[in-house]
């Protein structure tokens, strides 16, 4: 089982720089269609929903 960060745990800045990071090595590893990078684009994609509606919130 591969296990990513908590997004409850994070700040906003703290998980785009977590996934920006980890994006980029498993692109310069050739790794972007791997189980781990799957796992990724799954987690990204929850990211993506909180920092929705952050910005919701604070508009």
């Amino acid at each position: 089982m591969i296990q990513l960060p908590n997004l409850a745990e994070m700040t906003d800045v703290e998980a785009i720089h977590f996934y920006t990071s980890e994006f980029l090595r498993l692109s310069r590893e050739g790794q972007l269609n791997s189980e781990y990078g799957k796992a990724l684009l799954g987690w990204k994609k929850e990211m993506n929903k909180r920092l929705e509606q952050s910005r919701k919130e604070w508009w």
